[in-house]
């Protein structure tokens, strides 16, 4: 007899009441996570994407003469790129040995065994949701930062590839002294790179970047009256004063437990990339996340409609294997990062 096959007659560990409690879950883990506020969910209707970028055009008509013909517009030939997403997905094993240190905890009761498995599985399928939208928040940053995206497998660490978006060189740009170097002022260097980017990303209303830089830029900012060093709060008011408009620093020092390879080794890594400031446009948002229907959750959504499942949304599937002696719980979401390369202005500040 299967150790799992009464999990399948548990309503509340079906896969359908498992998908509705991962999605559920918090997508930007209740306000700790960014990739929503910049690159916001947008429902898409295929893991394929076709994108049009480069179409920031600004073309202004003519006054004609009488019985004349106006200013032609031309047609601006857009950089076409085709996008494929893959699946993120995360997953946890209730195996054999596990399954034995419980039945001797529990001296044999199966009553006892089946309750805490009952209240385990739905515990650590909310981790499972919450690992996937920590991977979307590392995508978003990165290919917002980078305008790069890096396909790992999970079960062997030299298949490592990083695409390129293929973003214009003239939106990531790289100072040509550090900002920290005492030959340079800060302050200025960042507030002169800020105004040049108004132009090319149609106003700007705030910055992300790491603390380092953040401070090198208070370190050098104009000192306030009597010589007094300048503040956090009235850096803010400083340099809304030479915008002349709103403004926000956005300090991301956020950091997650990468796995280093196909094993449990972690690595905890900072989710915005070291000397990296990026501006925030008039809006606040550089782009979309799409989130493409997956096909379990499909399925899912016709066995049970009654049970409302976003077939976009985090989808959680389990499974038997080796014989009844392991049960794999699954949960996957279909979603890329789609940058908008109009509203990208980013620099590398050296610090």
């Amino acid at each position: 007899m299967s150790t799992f096959g009464w999990i399948q007659q548990e309503q509340e560990l079906s896969p359908a009441a498992l998908t509705v409690l991962a999605q559920t879950v918090s997508p930007n883990d209740t306000g700790r996570l960014w990739w929503d506020s910049f690159m916001p969910r947008k429902n898409v209707n295929s893991v394929d994407l076709k994108e049009i970028y480069n179409l920031d055009d600004r073309y202004v008509a003519d006054r004609r003469e009488w019985n004349a013909r106006g200013r032609l517009i031309p047609q601006q030939t857009p950089s076409i790129r085709d996008l494929s997403m893959v699946p993120v997905e995360s997953y946890f094993k209730i195996e054999e040995k596990e399954l034995q240190r419980l039945a001797e905890r529990t001296l044999g009761n199966e009553s006892i065994f089946r309750e805490i498995i009952r209240a385990d599985i739905p515990e650590r399928t909310v981790g499972l949701a919450e690992a996937d939208y920590r991977r979307i928040e590392f995508d978003v940053m990165r290919a917002w930062a980078l305008g790069t995206i890096i396909q790992r497998n999970p079960q062997d660490a030299s298949k490592t590839v990083t695409y390129s978006y293929g973003f214009s060189s003239s939106r990531y740009q790289t100072a040509a002294t550090p900002w920290n170097d005492g030959g340079v002022n800060a302050y200025d260097e960042f507030l002169a790179w800020l105004l040049d980017g108004v132009d090319s990303i149609g106003g700007v209303e705030g910055a992300v970047m790491r603390l380092a830089t953040y401070n090198a830029i208070l370190a050098d900012a104009p000192d306030l009256p009597n010589g007094v060093a300048m503040t956090r709060s009235a850096l803010l008011s400083r340099l809304q004063d030479d915008i002349g408009g709103p403004f926000e620093f956005v300090i991301i020092e956020d950091s997650h437990d990468v796995f280093d390879d196909g094993g449990t080794a972690v690595t905890r890594t900072k989710v915005w990339p070291a000397e990296q400031v990026a501006a925030i446009p008039s809006g606040g948002v550089v782009g979309y996340t799409g989130f493409a229907p997956v096909r379990r959750a499909m399925e899912l959504s016709r066995l049970v409609p009654e049970a409302g499942i976003d077939v976009r949304g985090c989808t959680v599937y389990h499974e038997e294997s080796n014989g009844g002696r392991e049960l794999t719980v699954e949960a996957q979401i279909n979603a890329f990062p789609v940058p908008q390369e109009s509203k990208l202005w980013l620099i590398d500040a050296g610090v």
